[in-house]
């Protein structure tokens, strides 16, 4: 081996040797910076990235858990939706990121959105009801007709009620057979008790199907999402005490009826007429609400 071989290793081994100590000192000194780094780094890299690697990004800015990470991880994962359209898991993680942030509002709307595409998830339910806790204004209580068909979703989906109901309606069908080809008089009774029985079944399920069905696809339900908003007894700013109707706080949740475009009004250009706080109508500016 020749003295230049000889020289050019140990120029190959002292520049490997300096390579840590450069990206040792090529580090922020302080953690604030290196959070500063980190968000930058990650907008660079969800720039171009596709739902998935968009949604595990959300997940790890929202598991670093700073305000900051939190409203990063908002914005992954309305990016996310933008690009792969809408999940239950998604909205949920969405929901949790805005009430992180305080934003109780939009957490409702997440979870309500996300319940509409599972509404056979349990911590779904119970995060909305969580959050419906900690707003303002009491929810007027359910009927006993909104109850039972909640119960019935947390047993199957819209589609899974549907299923069951076919199912049931080709077992009335059997037994009708049976009930008309049997010459046995007792399995004859029998075939015809237990179709009558399962018909009425199959009646049920299908109202309840077609009222879960209604529930999920509806978007008449909306949620306040400013602080605080006061309703008109009629489509214009009221003037007095007589033409106010009520005052709803963010998170209240109110089912529209109709709307009303008023571009001569210098406040308002929209108002919607919506049912709040039980059955009482009134009409609210579509700007402070949001439909689910």
């Amino acid at each position: 081996m020749t003295m230049k071989s000889i020289y050019k290793i140990f120029l190959l081994l002292l520049s490997v040797t300096a390579l840590p100590a450069i990206a040792q000192n090529s580090e922020p000194a302080t953690p604030a910076d290196d959070s500063s780094a980190i968000h930058e780094e990650t907008a660079d890299m969800v720039s171009g990235a596709d739902a998935v690697q968009l949604d595990l990004a959300a997940d790890e800015a929202y598991m670093r858990g700073t305000p900051q990470d939190y409203l990063d991880a908002i914005k992954l994962y309305r990016r996310a939706i933008e690009k792969d359209g809408s999940s239950a898991a998604i909205y949920y993680n969405l929901g949790n990121a805005y009430f992180r942030t305080d934003s109780l509002a939009k957490a409702i709307i997440c979870y309500e959105r996300a319940l509409r595409l599972d509404p056979t998830d349990k911590d779904i339910r119970a995060n909305l009801n969580f959050v419906n806790s900690k707003i303002i204004d009491a929810q007027p209580a359910d009927r006993i007709s909104n109850i039972l068909v909640e119960k019935s979703m947390l047993m199957f989906s819209p589609n899974g009620w549907a299923i069951v109901s076919v199912v049931i309606f080709i077992g009335v069908l059997l037994l009708t057979a049976g009930y008309i080809f049997s010459s046995n008089v007792r399995l004859r009774k029998m075939y015809f008790f237990i179709a009558l029985i399962l018909l009425f079944v199959n009646i049920v399920s299908v109202i309840v199907a077609i009222n879960a069905a209604s529930v999920v696809s509806g978007n008449n339900e909306a949620v306040v999402i400013v602080p605080s908003t006061q309703l008109s007894t009629s489509p214009s700013t009221p003037l007095n005490e007589s033409q106010k109707a009520m005052l709803l706080h963010e998170g209240s949740k109110v089912k529209v009826i109709r709307e009303l475009a008023t571009p001569n009004d210098p406040r308002v250009k929209k108002w919607m007429e919506v049912e709040a706080a039980g059955d009482n109508r009134a009409w609210i500016d579509a700007e402070a609400i949001e439909i689910i």
